[in-house]
């Protein structure tokens, strides 16, 4: 009988403040550390040495040491490849791999240059060999590596804007694709991934952060093409809760895995004064986003995004045997707590059910056996 493993994996990690960080894992440490991989989306540059080089919002640099946090309930791989990760510059990239490396987290999506940004993570447990991919479907270019620029792995999409209306002033529709010869090479790079390990799989940071439970045009087209390319399990993030999850050709792809720890005071009137900060506060007031001022200070997200998950997937030497997700909620303290049926897991998946639904996903969903989990098919 062929051995099989859990891969467990969660969504965006922003371990900023306040300190100490490890108290945010402790309502779900026993549940992360009793996976065989364990992976997560570290969000932001970890760095000591700023140099700011956003265009947009910068994420200020959050503490190296901050990410000790991981290793002490046992992440394995952590995905870097985000819209996030080129805020504080070169030293931000290179620092956060750095870090995760020293404390025997296997880093992939950023590096130093673009060969050492596509490289994979590869881990081996039980003689069976898993590898992820990490690439940045978001943007902005600035953040992506070259030959000689640090920076993340990253594939190009791109925006179309058109009016089905022949009218002055008439709103458009948009459509995001991706170039076909950006697909080949990712493809190319999926393939290759697979020709080294048993599970290969894709993490990608995609889509828009709004509250519509609607996919961008591009998203499931790119998932589909990971898989078609040999990716075993697709990984998405960056939409700061939770979106839709489905299966392809037998495979899952989770479309968002929202928020986890995400921890920071960047967002809060009265810690970033920065102009561009100030004026992007009062966009998200408009927006109905807080504008600064939040139930939880250092938590500057909805009640929408206090949903989350832990993917969770069983595999052998062949692939996946059995996959789903264990239902989490983000407390008032920001931390994520275990749900199951019998106590607020029924909450958290009327809420995938309703965002996979949105976004004209065909999935059933059933608890396990002992209620613990939801697989879905």
């Amino acid at each position: 009988m062929s051995k099989e493993l859990s891969i467990l994996a969660v969504g965006d990690l922003i371990l900023d403040e306040p300190g100490p960080i490890e108290r945010y894992f402790d309502a779900s440490r026993e549940v992360l550390y009793g996976a065989d991989v364990l992976i997560g989306h570290v969000e932001t540059p970890h760095t000591n040495r700023s140099l700011p080089s956003s265009i947009d919002i910068q994420a200020p640099p959050s503490n190296p040491e901050h990410l000790k946090a991981l290793a002490g309930v046992g992440f394995d791989i952590a995905s870097v490849a985000g819209n996030h990760l080129y805020d504080c510059g070169p030293y931000g990239v290179i620092d956060t791999v750095n870090k995760l490396r020293e404390l025997g987290i296997a880093p992939c999506g950023g590096g130093a240059n673009i060969i050492e940004a596509k490289a994979p993570a590869i881990v081996e447990k039980d003689g069976i060999k898993i590898g992820v991919l990490s690439c940045n479907a978001t943007g902005p270019k600035m953040g992506w590596a070259t030959s000689q620029k640090a920076g993340c792995y990253y594939i190009d999409v791109a925006t179309h804007y058109y009016s089905p209306v022949e009218m002055p002033g008439a709103p458009p529709k948009t459509y995001t694709f991706i170039w076909p010869e950006a697909l080949e090479k990712l493809q190319a790079d999926v393939k290759e991934l697979r020709s080294r390990v048993d599970i290969a799989i894709v993490s990608f940071h995609k889509g828009n952060g709004g509250a519509t439970p609607k996919l961008d045009t591009y998203e499931r087209p790119l998932c589909y093409a990971a898989i078609d390319a040999g990716a075993e399990i697709v990984l998405g993030h960056h939409h700061h809760r939770l979106k839709g999850v489905e299966v392809y050709k037998g495979k899952p792809i989770f479309h968002g895995l929202g928020n986890f720890v995400t921890v920071t005071y960047a967002m809060t009137a009265g810690y970033n004064t920065s102009p561009e900060m100030l004026s992007y506060l009062k966009i998200r007031e408009a927006e109905g986003r807080g504008g600064g001022h939040y139930d939880t200070d250092y938590y500057p997200w909805d009640k929408d995004s206090l949903n989350t998950m832990i993917a969770k997937i069983m595999v052998d030497e062949k692939g996946a045997t059995d996959f789903g997700f264990i239902p989490a909620l983000i407390d008032s303290e920001a931390v994520p707590r275990i749900k199951n049926r019998e106590n607020g897991g029924k909450e958290v998946l009327d809420y995938i059910i309703k965002q996979t639904g949105g976004a004209g996903l065909n999935t059933e969903f059933e608890w396990s056996e002992d209620g613990s989990w939801v697989r879905f098919r």
